[in-house]
């Protein structure tokens, strides 16, 4: 391992030193990607940057196997994928797959620790390529085996016993056993950096009677259950105190090289389970924190494939036919706009609605995204149940109305207010603070900006050390239930959310929408959250958060999971 930190990306600047040199890419099969494995999401078709529709996404596994009548919830035991292959059935590789080579992807976010549980935009591109989870979701949210061969419920619904795979093997050559899966839960519940700490809480002991079985018990039924098993990445705990500079998983890849603020290179594991991955010998993941910088690397060949670039750049890439383009999980992420209520004066809820009213979302998405998604002040995606589209109109761009409640509120002058924020974050936060800063001007209220870089955002939001920020949030397109396990702006006061919230009753609304599997009556507690969120504006989601790829035309297999992390033992080059 090595500490130095060496830039060898190429800036906007650097390249057109080198004399306007230009990269010819020929298109062999007009950008078309092999099937993806049946088990896993699949991409998008290739260059459809922006689907007019979000997909009709099934309801959860969990939901479909607990189907009962209205008002009763039936016994999760029943779910017909208990059952699970005895040994490893990877998908047959595609028949033109062509092995070897390295895959280098380049990502503007910087990687904070080894840790898979801290579910930072820096961390999404090769948490998978390390690590294993249990189960994992394919694009239906049905689940599917992985280091569990297969899962049974009590007739309770309180305890889950999970059958684990035999002869998987950790990087250090050490067997994967139950032990691990206890080690990674009680890990992850207790670390305070861990982004849906309060999720793997809910499990409240693991029993390892043998190597090969872990039984999971609950004290109350956990919808979320799949959620929280698709994200368990198993952690090794021989080396937990090592997470700062290196890392050993039981993923497709192992890590060779850790240069801090710079890359991570992996070869591929030669011991990995799944018979026949991963199909690249190296993976390399490059931090290139000016987004112009991205797409001049992949333009000059130096990347061959970037995550979140510039949205400029994204339509330009796209519209070339040049390359491949694909906005990521649909509903995944949003952008918001939120508030610490403990600083006056946004203790007053009238100046928080007069705020969220301000705020011109359609222009955003116009302007800065690039009309590449939609705007909504609405915390879940269009294909989850748990959207109201007659919700929608609840808040939206009125300025005369916003003058209007802040007069109400005592404050008809406006007020200083500083927004915290950084550009460098990923696309999108800069163009949001400069809209939201104009906006607000507009109504009499004197927005500075605060940009700063993205770990000092990160630690003065976890101390709630803001009046207010622009951030972006995800898991809406999961369970329902899931995004509050996972969004800090989400918890209450008493939780250590930063937006400091207090409301009994909300509080109450999210407690039980984890306590039924009654799908009718947890619709119901959703739109009772969803009104009173529109109602206190602590946390005012803006539009979806594209979170884009674009590939040289040669990269093949792309899939990923609902968080936008890739399955990397797919993906193959062309060339």
């Amino acid at each position: 391992m090595t500490s130095s930190n060496t830039r060898s990306y190429r800036t906007r600047r650097e390249f057109l030193m080198l004399g306007g040199a230009t990269v010819a890419v020929v298109l062999s099969q007009a950008c078309s990607q092999p099937s993806a494995p049946a088990a896993k999401p699949t991409a998008a078709p290739a260059v459809q940057v922006a689907p007019t529709t979000p997909p009709q996404v099934p309801k959860s596994a969990l939901q479909q196997a607990t189907a009962a009548p209205a008002g009763q919830a039936a016994p999760v035991a029943t779910q017909a994928a208990a059952a699970a292959p005895a040994k490893p059935t990877a998908a047959p590789a595609p028949a033109n797959v062509r092995r070897g080579g390295t895959l280098t992807v380049a990502k503007p976010s910087p990687m904070r620790e080894f840790d898979p549980f801290q579910v930072s935009p820096g961390h999404y591109t090769w948490m998978r390529a390390i690590w294993n989870s249990p189960v994992h979701y394919d694009a239906a949210l049905t689940p599917q085996p992985e280091l569990a061969e297969s899962w049974q419920f009590s007739p309770d619904n309180l305890e889950m016993t999970l059958r684990l795979r035999k002869g998987v093997k950790f990087h250090s050559g050490r067997e994967f056993v139950s032990e691990d899966v206890k080690f990674t839960v009680n890990f992850a519940a207790s670390n305070d950096k861990a982004s849906l700490r309060s999720a793997y809480q809910t499990i409240k002991e693991v029993k390892t009677p043998d190597p090969h079985t872990a039984i999971l018990r609950f004290d109350k039924i956990n919808p979320g259950v799949f959620d929280i098993l698709d994200t368990l990445y198993i952690m090794d705990r021989d080396t937990i105190d090592q997470i700062g500079k290196t890392a050993i998983g039981t993923g497709p890849f192992k890590l060779d090289r850790y240069v801090p603020n710079d890359r991570v290179e992996m070869s591929a594991f030669k011991e990995y389970w799944e018979p026949g991955k991963p199909y690249v010998d190296k993976f390399v993941v490059r931090q290139i924190p000016d987004l112009s910088a991205m797409a001049i690397n992949l333009e000059s060949g130096e990347v061959d494939a970037v995550w979140q670039v510039n949205f400029p750049d994204l339509v330009r890439l796209r519209d070339s036919g040049k390359f491949v383009a694909d906005l990521g999980a649909p509903g995944a992420f949003k952008f918001a706009f939120e508030l610490n209520l403990k600083r006056e004066p946004l203790q007053n809820k009238k100046v928080r609605q007069a705020l969220a009213w301000a705020v011109d979302r359609k222009r955003f998405t116009e302007t800065g995204l690039y009309s590449l998604v939609e705007p909504t002040p609405l915390l879940w995606p269009e294909h989850s149940w748990a959207y109201f589209k007659d919700l929608e109109s609840r808040i939206g761009f009125d300025l005369e109305r916003s003058k209007a409640l802040l007069a109400e509120a005592g404050f008809a002058n406006g007020f200083d207010l500083e927004i915290l924020g950084s550009s460098a974050i990923g696309p999108g936060h800069g163009a949001l603070l400069q809209v939201i800063q104009s906006d607000l001007k507009k109504i009499g209220i004197n927005a500075r900006i605060n940009e700063m870089d993205p770990a000092q955002v990160s630690d003065r939001l976890e101390k709630a050390d803001m009046m207010s920020t622009v951030h972006t949030f995800g898991r809406g397109n999961r369970d329902p239930g899931s995004v509050f396990a996972g969004t800090k702006s989400l918890y209450s006061a008493k939780e250590g959310g930063w937006t400091n919230i207090e409301n009994d009753e909300y509080d109450k609304l999210r407690a039980d929408l984890q306590s039924t599997l009654d799908r009718d009556a947890r619709q119901k507690i959703c739109r009772r959250i969803q009104e009173i969120m529109l109602d206190e504006c602590f946390n005012n989601p803006v539009a979806y958060q594209p979170r884009s790829w674009v590939l040289a035309p040669y990269v093949k297999g792309l899939t990923y999971n609902m968080d936008n992390t890739p399955y990397v033992s797919d993906m193959w080059l062309d060339k």
